[in-house]
Formats: C-alpha cells, sequence, structure tokens
C-alpha cells in the first residue's frame, strides 16, 4: 500500500499543486490529506479549489484539522477557539475567512481520522477529535498506548509542522512535515510525504516541494493585513 500524505497546507496553493503533481508522477493507492487547509497563506479560494480536483481525480481523503474546523464552527456562529487565539492568528483567520465564500469547507466530507489495517491517521493525535493537543516526546508514550489499546501499530499525524519520530509500547509514531508554514528550525523545507506500508513494515518518507519564498513573502505584503502580522507570517519563511 502506498499512501500519499500531504498535511497542513495553510493555503499555500502553488506549494500544493506542486506536492500534488509530484504524487501522482510516482503513484499511490491512497492521497491522504490530514487537514489544516487555509489560514496562514494568501491563496485561500485557488487551495480550496485545488483541494477539490484532488478529491474528484485522486480520490483523495480529507481529514479536519484545528484550522478547518475554526471556519466550520464561524460558518455555525461559534467562534470560542478564535477567540482564544492570538491577535496575529485571529487577523489572519479573519482575512481568510473573508477571502472565500461563506460554508467553503462544506463542499468536503470530512473525516475525523482514518486507519488502514495496522495504520491510523489523523491530523492532530489519536485523542478524540477536538483534542488538538501537540504529539511530542512528552505526549507520545500515552499515544503510543492508546494506538496499542486499540490495536494499530502506527500512527501519522500532522498539525507540528515538523517530521519526526517516536517509538513506545510497540507503536511507532510519526508526525510529518508541513506543506505549509514551515516550522523545524533545522530544515525550512515544504514537503509531502510517502508512505509504503506492507507486511514487513513501513516506510515513511519525506518529499521536499520547490518553492519560491520571496515570491511567497511578496504576496504576503501586497495583502491588507496588518504589517505586524505580515511581519509574522514572512518569519516562519526566513
Amino acid at each position: 500500500m502506498r499512501i500519499a500524505v500531504i498535511t497542513d497546507i495553510h493555503a499555500m496553493h502553488g506549494a500544493l499543486a506542486t506536492a500534488l503533481s509530484d504524487a501522482r508522477a510516482e503513484g499511490f493507492d491512497v492521497l491522504l490529506i490530514l487537514g489544516d487547509l487555509l489560514t496562514y497563506g494568501v491563496d485561500p479560494a485557488e487551495t480550496l479549489d485545488l483541494v477539490q480536483d484532488a478529491v474528484a481525480r485522486d480520490g483523495a481523503i480529507l481529514v479536519a484539522g484545528n484550522h478547518d474546523q475554526i471556519y466550520r464552527d464561524l460558518d455555525g456562529g461559534a467562534d470560542g477557539y478564535l477567540a482564544a487565539l492570538p491577535d496575529w492568528l485571529r487577523e489572519t483567520v479573519e482575512w481568510t475567512a473573508a477571502a472565500v465564500p461563506a460554508h467553503a469547507l462544506a463542499r468536503f466530507d470530512w473525516a475525523e481520522s482514518w486507519h488502514h489495517c495496522a495504520l491510523f491517521a489523523a491530523h492532530a493525535n489519536p485523542g478524540s477529535f477536538g483534542d488538538w493537543t501537540y504529539l511530542t516526546e512528552t505526549t507520545a508514550d500515552a499515544a503510543a498506548s492508546t494506538l496499542r489499546a486499540r490495536g494499530y501499530r502506527y500512527g501519522i499525524f500532522g498539525h507540528t509542522h515538523r517530521a519526526r519520530r517516536f517509538d513506545a509500547h510497540g507503536v511507532s509514531l510519526f508526525t510529518l512535515g508541513s506543506l505549509g508554514q514551515p516550522r523545524d528550525d533545522a530544515d525550512r523545507g515544504l514537503k509531502w510525504t510517502m508512505i509504503d506500508m506492507d507486511e514487513t513494515g513501513i516506510r515513511v518518507s519525506s518529499r521536499r516541494v520547490a518553492f519560491d519564498r520571496d515570491a511567497h513573502c511578496s504576496a504576503i505584503r501586497a495583502t491588507t493585513l496588518s504589517a505586524a502580522t505580515q511581519d509574522r507570517l514572512c518569519g516562519f519563511f526566513a
């Protein structure tokens, strides 16, 4: 089984187009998008159109992340999560919400998680949906114990924007590098992931995406976002 995984896209339309093209060239059995389609990037409408095309063309499976749930909540009149965000992030969400039609994410069939044989995948962790706790060295032991109790040997997650592996209780947990807003100080590259799984085990391989950082920051600077928020968003690509 070959599973192409793209996570934490964050409105990076150009990077998503490249990742999809590269994944199709390699070939896959399943295309899995682990959430966070929007926020931070400045091409939200174009990104949603590409995702819709991937659903129609590739049968892409969409697992909801916190930055998908934010907009779904806003469409339903709930803003508790948004209100708790820092000012710069709240501004980015509000800018994004104004840039796409209302209920724009309602066009998709969202899953809360996905599994295949011994593999479990979700946006953040194996907890209940809406628990956005980061999977780290501190939380990995409990997460592995949860998956083992459910009969899984592997866990695949996004959310941290950092590629890491944790092994505990006979379970291997992987957080994947992000396509949008890279946060790994050791490697600021944009990534998607190819997973090969068979009876012998699992192989998780990052794929880098070519990207013009200067052009991306120029696009951010051209928006109506405040200068402070623009600086914050461009800073992730420094």
